[in-house]
């Protein structure tokens, strides 16, 4: 994906917050907030509407990733579309665009600060090709 470019972000894990997807609505600037201490995965990013409700979870492979973690960079987004899936469960759509924004950090669990990173900034969560080979073997 180019800086200038738009791009669009199926959310993932709406079926657990079908009461906040509801609540959106296109046009509706969204915002992604990394998770450090998310027991399912380091890197998660989670989507909080303007309501500051979770609405789902970026893809855990999607080049959003790579642009936060990886590249240091930022996302614009908004809510492009709110449909029902094949499944009768509502979904989000996100447009999207690269830019130079900072990227929230918040604590998976409630009531919790976010996790202090460690020196060397943007890439701290994944530092090293061993840590990442740690991460995938993990995930198995």
């Amino acid at each position: 994906m180019l800086d200038d470019d738009v791009d669009f972000l199926r959310v993932v894990g709406v079926s657990h917050y079908q009461d906040a997807v509801s609540r959106c609505s296109p046009g509706e600037a969204v915002r992604f907030v990394h998770e450090p201490d998310n027991p399912h995965d380091a890197t998660a990013l989670r989507v909080v509407s303007l309501l500051g409700e979770t609405i789902g979870y970026a893809p855990r492979n999607s080049w959003v990733h790579h642009m936060i973690h990886q590249s240091g960079r930022g996302v614009s987004a908004v809510v492009h579309s709110v449909g029902y899936s094949r499944s009768c469960l509502l979904g989000v759509l996100l447009s999207m665009a690269v830019c130079d924004d900072e990227i929230e950090r918040a604590s998976y669990y409630p009531g919790r600060p976010a996790p202090e990173p460690p020196p060397g900034g943007f890439r701290y969560w994944i530092s090293t090709p061993g840590d990442v080979e740690r991460r995938v073997a993990g995930r198995k």
